[in-house]
């Protein structure tokens, strides 16, 4: 019988290089898919080069319609004159580059009263796709003054 010291002793030292490794590679990979349920699509038919002016706000629920792909506190949103501008956080942005979608494709903005949280929910609707969105209640007065105006 080989006991588990003489097993850790015949291990390459590179073992956990390439463990890490294994592991940055599945990860980018799994970006790659996932940027496929919708956030591609989003990506190349609104680009966005530069960040517009205005406060961030994270997105604790967020999914795109088809496959429901979930991006759950991990997108940050900012509510501009020219839209909704999204982007990922550092984890996430492999294959995620920022898009703004223009205000015209937002069908639909609610206030949504829960037990222990009030939040907004954009519906957006497009040709590239559909996205559900929650913000924050911190983001009311742009989300009210930008939905009067659009």
């Amino acid at each position: 019988m080989v006991s588990l010291m003489q097993r850790s002793q015949d291990l390459s030292p590179f073992t956990p290089v390439l463990g890490g490794l294994a592991f940055i590679a599945f990860w980018v990979f799994v970006n790659f898919l996932v940027s496929r349920g919708g956030w591609h699509a989003f990506a190349v038919r609104y680009p966005a080069p530069t960040r517009p002016v205005g406060d961030a706000y994270g997105s604790p629920f967020m999914h795109f319609g088809l496959f429901r792909t979930h991006y759950n506190c991990v997108v940050k949103i900012i509510l501009s004159d020219a839209g909704v501008y999204f982007y990922p956080s550092v984890l996430a942005r492999a294959f995620h580059p920022p898009f703004i979608v223009p205000w015209g494709s937002v069908k639909r903005i609610e206030k949504k009263d829960g037990f222990l949280w009030s939040r907004y929910r954009l519906d957006i609707e497009d040709p590239a796709g559909e996205i559900h969105v929650t913000l924050p209640l911190k983001a009311e007065h742009e989300v009210l003054k930008y939905h009067k105006t659009a």
